[in-house]
């Protein structure tokens, strides 16, 4: 960013108090602004400010005096429509249009709405906005609601939206728990008829059919949360998520190109394809993308470009131009805290790229972080009470319920082989490269379960067959982030509890995220830089789309080689003998793609 723009961030953050709060806004259905030009916030009680007026005539649909229509009528998911209205008597600024889904809501259950002044013709009774449309497995209706003598009155109602209840939504792939292995996941409307058929030919020719008993659905309910609103059933917060369904690819050729497609007999199929890992040994260059910190938001926020859709847009584009091995997500998804809504949004979003390369990912605080105990009082990832929370670390309910049940739901990553806890800490191989994933949610201290199958990844990888070690955890270990003294606290006992550890094994790169920012510190131990292939690096990429936080105001440090404040991720090159990382981010006035960082990273020295 350019000074002025780094200007007017200080400037906000001055001038805002609370800016850069722990709470982050959840965008609303529509992703809407509001009347500040502010991403508007589900959570806020603005969000109920139609409730203060009571629903005359509740679902009283004749003599209406207006038209309400949709472009579309059956819609598959992450389809683009418009809402159009007409014959609208005493249009009023106050006029809305309700969002709802399932169809038949109650008047007061929307999922969002839209004041009709968002159209430049709506004093005419008449007008239009576009919408994108997600399959949440129930159809949606639309209804113009106006405020007369203190109560709404319906003035129109639209068609209902059908979505297609056999389409399969939020593909992703993983790796299995053995080298020629790939795990296929996908949400579904229905449990039965569901097929998955892969080949090395992109037209089929000769077809492999997973078999049933490798194709298995589960599903999950408001119950298992761990708290409010996570486990409250409205339309914006737990809704019920449909079937995950889990397929594994077995017995796979190495080095190979397979194409699949997925879904429900006899419907339409949803397509993928992937390339399997090279034999062991090939000193051949792997490529992966890293990053963390994702969300889904649509629309500016302050400053921001949007970020999350535009920096899918350019992960696609990366791995159209070029191979890409894994995509590494250490943390911080959905964002969806509490609403069903945003893990559907973010499932199509993710999918873009998840149904092409294997989406490995970890959690982060807003996944996890509970202070309710789960019912049974044992937490989906076996841990008792609220989890980790130790007086010096500040964690609260960050997941506003969810205690991750809906991530463990949704992705499987390979911890069995390596005795690992699901998605929360695993290592896999690919290429030259042993892969990490911590949980900084969890306890890490020596003797735990979590330091302990640590220790023993790290101590049994052959250095040899794999002379590089990635780490991967959601809070950093190092960062000179600029408004939180918590996580500052956070990172000095990371380094006084686990820091040894790494150096004693020769971890190479450690990512990280949390902050919404980019930062690389040059090899360090004990906050002192080191000389290179002496110690660890340690890079924060926590700029995917979440809103970007502030550098190196109030804790600079020495270590400090480049911070950035944009979007974008990593991407990471490894053979036999280089590891190279660029970060790459989004000119803001052409809109390219470009490397704004890059590091070198030598083998150890003996």
């Amino acid at each position: 960013m350019g000074g002025m723009c780094l200007f007017t961030l200080l400037a906000l953050s001055c001038a805002i108090p609370g800016l850069y709060a722990s709470k982050h806004s959840v965008p609303t259905f529509l992703h809407r602004l509001d009347e500040l030009g502010v991403l508007a916030d589900v959570d806020h009680p603005s969000f109920k400010t139609h409730l203060q007026y009571e629903f005359a005539g509740k679902h009283v649909r004749s003599n209406l005096s207006g038209k309400l229509s949709v472009s579309e009528v059956v819609v598959s998911d992450g389809e683009d429509i418009m809402v159009s209205w007409s014959g609208i008597a005493d249009a009023s600024a106050t006029d809305w249009i309700g969002v709802y889904c399932p169809a038949d809501s109650t008047e007061d259950d929307y999922l969002d709405f839209m004041y009709v002044n968002i159209s430049s013709t709506w004093k005419s009774g008449s007008g239009s906005f576009p919408l994108k449309i997600f399959n949440m497995r129930q159809d949606y209706e639309f209804r113009y609601y106006q405020v007369r003598g203190g109560s709404h009155y319906i003035a129109a109602v639209s068609p209902r939206v059908t979505v297609r209840l056999y389409e399969p939504c939020a593909g992703h792939l993983a790796m299995g728990n053995e080298i020629d292995s790939m795990v296929l996941m996908w949400t579904s409307g229905v449990d039965h008829e569901l097929i998955v058929q892969y080949s090395v030919d992109p037209e089929f020719s000769v077809v492999y059919e997973i078999p049933d008993r490798e194709v298995t659905t589960h599903t999950y309910t408001a119950e298992e949360m761990c708290g409010a609103p996570a486990n409250t059933t409205t339309a914006t917060t737990f809704r019920s998520p449909g079937f995950q369904v889990t397929a594994t690819f077995r017995n796979l050729s190495l080095g190979t190109q397979y194409f699949y497609r997925y879904g429900i007999y006899p419907h339409k199929l949803q397509t993928g394809n992937f390339r399997t890992p090279m034999k062991p040994g090939l000193a051949k260059s792997s490529r992966f993308i890293a990053f963390g910190d994702f969300g889904v938001h649509y629309r500016p926020y302050f400053w921001e470009q949007p970020g999350a859709p535009m920096v899918s847009d350019m992960l696609v584009k990366e791995i159209q131009e070029s191979e890409v091995d894994a995509i590494l997500l250490f943390g911080d998804l959905a964002y969806g805290v509490g609403h069903g809504y945003i893990w559907d949004q973010w499932g199509w979003l993710m999918s873009q790229t998840a149904r092409y390369v294997p989406y490995m990912i970890g959690v982060g605080n807003h996944e996890y972080d509970h202070t309710q105990p789960a019912p049974g009082g044992m937490d989906i990832s076996h841990t008792p009470g609220v989890g980790f929370h130790p007086s010096w670390a500040g964690i609260g309910d960050d997941s506003f319920g969810e205690c991750a049940v809906p991530v463990f739901k949704r992705f499987k990553m390979p911890a069995e082989k390596n005795g690992g806890n699901s998605v929360f800490w695993y290592s896999f191989d690919r290429g030259m490269v042993r892969f990490i994933m911590m949980s900084s949610e969890h306890d890490y201290h020596p003797g735990t379960v979590q330091y302990t199958w640590l220790e023993k990844v790290l101590s049994s990888t052959d250095r040899n067959a794999l002379p590089w070690v990635v780490m991967m955890l959601h809070r950093p270990m190092y960062s000179n982030e600029s408004d939180s003294l918590v996580d500052n606290i956070v990172a000095n006992h990371e380094r006084e509890i686990f820091e040894d550890l790494i150096v004693k094994y020769r971890v190479n790169l450690m990512f990280s995220a949390h902050y919404h920012s980019y930062m690389r510190s040059c090899p360090v131990i004990k906050s002192k830089c080191q000389a290179p292939g002496t110690a660890p690096v340690h890079v924060v990429v926590g700029t995917a789309g979440a809103n970007l936080q502030l550098l190196n105001s109030t804790f600079p440090a020495d270590w400090t080689v480049k911070g950035a404040v944009n979007f974008g991720y990593s991407i990471l090159e490894a053979n036999s003998t280089h590891l190279h990382m660029d970060w790459i981010s989004q000119d803001l006035n052409t809109h390219d793609r470009h490397i704004a960082d890059s590091v070198d990273i030598p083998l150890w020295k003996s």
